[in-house]
């Protein structure tokens, strides 16, 4: 999270609400202020500072100190829309899943009316387009030790690089073809249209770190409307 209470509040509402609690919920403050809109639940949620080093390092301050088997992740912008998300993962991963992932809902501040977002994901697919929601992801923390941390150097398309190592390592990856995140459409997001360039020059990065040919630029609003 940085700097949006009024959001944050009902990200963490939402994991507490889940049918299968979790067993512990981390919130990595990149900005301030986090434990004091939080502070009702301070023997619950556990706030870590990550003193504004960026929103990779945040990830993998939150990922270094979780105790958990696996590890979900909720942006403070959206919210999971399924009570039962979580209790449909882990029977997944009993089932013998490495990586899961969920569809979703985006939902705009400006008024317009909601569009789905639902996408199936392999290596292929992922070679092409980023068709994963980092809010509605979970997966096996013991990935991390066969594949590593996040890379710092890719802090616009961090997300879709390791989609891509957990997808080429032949981690079994398991979709929940059902909405089970709304994610939040606003003149905030990383995704948005003022960042272009950044997200263009680190877009190259990745192709090149995965051998990949040139990728037209996007993001998950434009994936969702070419899908309509």
């Amino acid at each position: 999270t940085r700097n949006r209470p009024q959001f944050l509040q009902s990200a963490v509402a939402s994991a507490l609400s889940q049918t299968l609690a979790p067993l512990e919920v981390i919130v990595v403050d990149d900005g301030a202020g986090a434990a004091e809109t939080l502070r009702g639940l301070s023997g619950i949620v556990t706030v870590l500072d990550n003193h504004q080093h960026g929103p990779v390092p945040a990830r993998i301050l939150g990922v270094t100190r979780c105790k958990a088997d696996c590890i979900a992740f909720l942006d403070d912008d959206d919210w999971w829309t399924d009570r039962n998300y979580l209790e449909t993962s882990a029977a997944l991963f009993e089932d013998g899943a490495d990586f899961c992932f969920g569809d979703g809902t985006l939902v705009f501040d400006d008024g317009r009316p909601d569009l789905a977002f639902a996408f199936d994901a392999d290596v292929a697919s992922l070679e092409r387009d980023n068709t994963i929601l980092i809010s509605a992801v979970s997966y096996r923390r013991s990935l991390h030790a066969k594949l590593g941390r996040f890379d710092p150097a890719l802090p616009f398309y961090w997300d879709w690089d390791w989609y891509l190592r957990v997808a080429r390592s032949g981690a079994r990856l398991a979709h929940l073809a059902e909405p089970v995140v709304a994610i939040r459409v606003h003149g905030q997001n990383m995704s948005g249209e003022t960042l272009e360039a950044q997200r263009r020059a680190n877009l190259d990065l990745l192709t090149a770190k995965h051998g990949l040919p040139p990728i037209p630029l996007k993001n998950h609003l434009s994936l969702a409307q070419e899908k309509t």
